[in-house]
């Protein structure tokens, strides 16, 4: 809930709305343009912006078996009635929550969105008072190397700055779901520092801070954050809907398999539709398995992680130009997608052959004579159960032949294969058919991604 995560979780930077900002006569915005723009110290700084950012404690009731738990993370209030951005994964599963400011002063909130895929939530002071607030930046774009000013609560012991450089902008992180390209920094950031902004020198919002890449657990100097352009999007469509109403293709992609290399590497060539769901947009289109998509609604895609977040951007009941590669055609033809509205993932599961019961219920396979594996689906339940992150999928190793290539391997009861030669595994039934292709193609190995039995993730060559 309120852990921040050691390896995690953009939309178009479309301006929101000016009406996320038109706030009551007498609220004081935060910021510090100081001379020629520039404060005069990071001291003044963080004296003017400090009154907007808030600590968030998630309290969750327990049972006569289980007590209670509290965890704590950072937020900031961003509009003069009291609505405050943070962290998805500092208030999941919070029966109460609780807004504390730097004095302080401590106000009861209610959420008023959330949205899992970027890991965002919107909550609301549940106070009549104003309250000054912090503002995103407007203007241009922001830098490698412009400074950054990070404030939160790290670890809970309080109010904390720290302040660093934007190290990198469109970084992947570990787990991050498909739609988010991170902010790096080496502004200090811990756990506890979830929801909290980071600032440039004019007091401006630049990125959420939610989460670190460490492998001890402390900040190591780099830092995940949510830019300010996806956040402001993303918030605005809390505050109207509750939810991201995102477009929904009805497809899974994965990376062409063609390629080329020049001096600055290896690229491939766009998106090849793997499977689609029946009666999806996609298939109703006329989009068929084994489509290349080249090009989404006038922008060209490289990956299918372009390709989803390209659609990502979009909205249900939008009609767009995909530009596919069918066949053997040299010649590309353009398809017209009308989108619907992405489901909830309980139903993406469902889509993706992913068991959503109770428990890994469903009778093993047989292990295979090759691989010497006997596999499970595994339900959303016991991904919870055994810490697995929500965004991943997998599939449950039940039994490995003595003396098998598995064994020998070093795979065991309990593990989870998570990828297939880089491709994601959603249930066995994906695993069986990758494992099948690579048969056919002559492939004697295959490369699993594992979780081990302790959490850690790993890479196995299998003989197949």
């Amino acid at each position: 809930m309120p852990a921040l995560k050691t390896a995690l979780k953009i939309l178009s930077g479309a301006a929101c709305a000016a009406s996320l900002l038109a706030l009551p006569a007498g609220a004081r915005p935060l910021g510090y343009p100081g001379e020629n723009g520039l404060p005069k110290s990071f001291a003044d700084l963080i004296e003017q912006v400090t009154p907007g950012v808030v600590n968030i404690i998630a309290f969750e009731r327990g049972t006569a078996a289980e007590p209670g738990s509290e965890g704590q993370g950072s937020g900031f209030v961003i509009t003069a009635d009291g609505r405050v951005v943070t962290n998805y994964h500092v208030i999941r599963g919070a029966d109460e929550l609780t807004v504390e400011f730097g004095n302080g002063e401590q106000f009861a909130a209610k959420v008023i969105g959330t949205d899992e895929e970027t890991d965002l939530a919107l909550l609301k002071i549940q106070n009549d008072r104003e309250f000054d607030y912090v503002q995103f930046h407007r203007g241009a774009p922001v830098r490698v190397g412009d400074w950054a000013l990070a404030i939160g609560n790290p670890f809970g012991i309080g109010q904390s700055s720290s302040v660093g450089i934007v190290s990198a902008i469109g970084r992947d992180a570990d787990g991050s779901g498909p739609y988010v390209d991170y902010l790096q920094t080496d502004a200090t950031i811990n756990r506890g520092n979830s929801g909290g902004p980071l600032f440039n020198l004019e007091g401006k919002v630049i990125a959420v801070n939610s989460a670190i890449y460490s492998p001890t657990g402390a900040s190591v100097g780099i830092g995940y954050a949510i830019p300010h352009t996806m956040a402001e999007e993303v918030i605005e469509e809390l505050k109207a809907y509750s939810k991201v109403r995102r477009g929904f293709f009805g497809a899974s992609l994965r990376t062409a398999e063609m390629t080329w290399e020049n001096d600055n590497g290896t690229f491939s060539s766009g998106a090849t539709v793997e499977a689609l769901v029946a009666g999806g947009p996609a298939q109703l289109s006329g989009i068929q398995v084994e489509d290349v998509i080249l090009n989404i609604n006038g922008s060209g895609v490289m990956t299918s992680v372009e390709a989803t977040r390209a659609i990502g951007k979009l909205r249900a009941g939008q009609t767009v130009p995909f530009e596919v590669l069918r066949g053997n055609n040299v010649e590309s033809i353009t398809v017209n997608v009308t989108l619907g509205e992405r489901p909830e993932k309980t139903q993406l599961d469902a889509y993706m052959g992913v068991d959503t019961g109770g428990n890994t219920d469903s009778s093993p396979t047989v292990p295979d004579s090759g691989t010497g594996l006997g596999l499970v689906d595994l339900s959303a339940n016991f991904r919870n159960s055994i810490g697995m992150r929500s965004d991943q999928v997998g599939v449950y190793v039940d039994t490995v032949a003595p003396g098998s290539h598995a064994a020998r391997k070093g795979l065991k009861s309990g593990m989870v294969i998570l990828q297939f030669d880089q491709k994601d595994v959603p249930s066995v039934a994906r695993f069986e058919s990758l494992l099948a292709k690579a048969k056919r193609a002559g492939k004697t190995d295959v490369l699993l991604k594992i979780r081990t039995l302790n959490g850690s993730e790993n890479f196995v060559g299998l003989p197949i």
